[in-house]
């Protein structure tokens, strides 16, 4: 089921929001106008069993991402996993079982999919688990993952671009 541009959000986190990341995302999106949150431009503390982070960007970042029905959270492969932009946005999301119930309930039935950056020819073995799990234990549908190689020029491996299109005809119509 392919969701309106509209109601999309592409949720950035990379160290190089100009970078491959973003490009891949662009492939994906072939034009479709969507939101674009880049967590490095926000004030996002990791998570604490305390709660001292609680007046910081996360919490009001999370009430205006639940007006959206799918969520691409893009993130190049760092050390064979998520970036820590999108690692600190992902252990934060504790917060919404915690202090806001309220947020966390209201992140059931919404769709979440993944786009990914890297040199590599394919994923590392586990990297979507995090992602599929978090999803899982939040009521949120894990749509899938759509991974973009890029070569050693900083340009998109040629078989993948074309996939990249495909993958954001099925997410976003």
């Amino acid at each position: 089921m392919a969701f309106p541009s509209g109601d999309a959000v592409v949720i950035l986190g990379t160290s190089r929001s100009d970078g491959n990341t973003l490009a891949a995302v662009n492939q994906v999106l072939g034009g479709k106008p969507v939101e674009l949150v880049d967590l490095s431009e926000m004030d996002i503390g990791a998570y604490d069993y305390d709660h001292a982070n609680r007046t910081d960007s996360f919490l009001p970042l999370i009430e205006r991402l639940v007006s959206k029905s799918l969520w691409l959270l893009a993130t190049p492969v760092y050390w064979y996993t998520m970036s820590a932009q999108m690692k600190l946005f992902v252990d934060r999301l504790s917060d919404l079982i915690t202090i806001r119930k309220d947020l966390g309930r209201s992140l059931r039935g919404k769709a979440v999919a993944v786009i990914a950056s890297g040199t590599d020819e394919g994923l590392p073995q586990g990297f979507e688990a995090p992602f599929r799990l978090t999803c899982d234990y939040l009521g949120m549908r894990y749509v899938g993952v759509f991974y973009l190689q890029f070569g050693k020029d900083d340009q998109p491996v040629s078989a993948n671009a074309v996939d990249a299109r495909a993958a954001g005809a099925s997410w976003i119509a």
